[in-house]
């Protein structure tokens, strides 16, 4: 199979949440990042809604050789209402996230609470090499964004104060900080606009950005989930 070939079976897997193509031997990090767009066209039709970051924690990182986080774009169409039900995917984790709102220049325009449901099934554990896990835009499936707050009037010391709890039918799952993921959201964007620019990820006006993963990736189990962000607000969804 030609890499072609292989890129319109891996978008394919994707859009329908089964288990992925069994993938060539080799694909680097910098070869996904070009491939990416190719994927973006067989997945949306309608482009990308934004960037998302992955593999932010540095012991992960140090676990698949990384010296960087990894980037990904996001489907236009994955953006998810908040108290949404949706239906139970095997392999599909939950994320507790930042979101920013950016303008196509980078800058940012307003932050709020994030919800990520990533699905990655590889049909062999070698398969899970950073280059794929990058060609497959780091699993992005679907997100919730609470209510968002302007940038500039953002008070970023308060989230040191700010505890994330994750409840699956009133039971706390999860308790993380929002200054998990590179240490804040104000890294993190400097972050990953920089990299797109590397890369050659557009940005779209209005787009958004996901900071990457506060605390662990929960199993998406059913269940009435509730994503407490204190004073932040909260996102509300049910799976079933």
């Amino acid at each position: 199979m030609s890499l072609n070939a292989f890129v319109a079976s891996l978008a394919g897997a994707i859009k329908t949440k089964t288990s992925l193509p069994k993938f060539p031997s080799g694909i680097t990090v910098t070869e996904a990042y070009s491939l990416i767009p190719q994927l973006m066209e067989h997945v949306s039709a309608e482009g990308a809604a934004g960037l998302k970051a992955g593999i932010t924690n540095k012991d992960l990182q140090a676990l698949f050789g990384l010296d960087e986080p990894l980037l990904g774009l996001l489907y236009q169409h994955s953006e998810t209402a908040n108290k949404s039900t949706l239906s139970h995917t095997h392999s599909r984790r939950i994320e507790c996230e930042l979101g920013i709102r950016l303008n196509a220049d980078g800058s940012a325009i307003s932050i709020g609470p994030a919800v990520e449901l990533i699905h990655l099934d590889f049909c062999q554990p070698e398969d899970m090499t950073p280059g794929n896990v990058t060609l497959c835009n780091l699993g992005a499936d679907q997100f919730i964004l609470g209510e968002m707050n302007a940038w500039e009037s953002f008070d970023f010391n308060a989230l040191a104060d700010i505890e994330i709890t994750l409840k699956r039918d009133g039971k706390v799952v999860l308790s993380a900080s929002p200054l998990d993921s590179f240490g804040g959201p104000e890294a993190a964007l400097a972050w990953c606009v920089s990299k797109a620019e590397t890369v050659g990820f557009a940005i779209p006006q209005e787009g958004v950005l996901l900071t990457g993963t506060n605390g662990a990736a929960m199993e998406a189990d059913p269940g009435h989930y509730e994503a407490s962000y204190g004073p932040l607000g909260t996102i509300e969804f049910i799976i079933e």
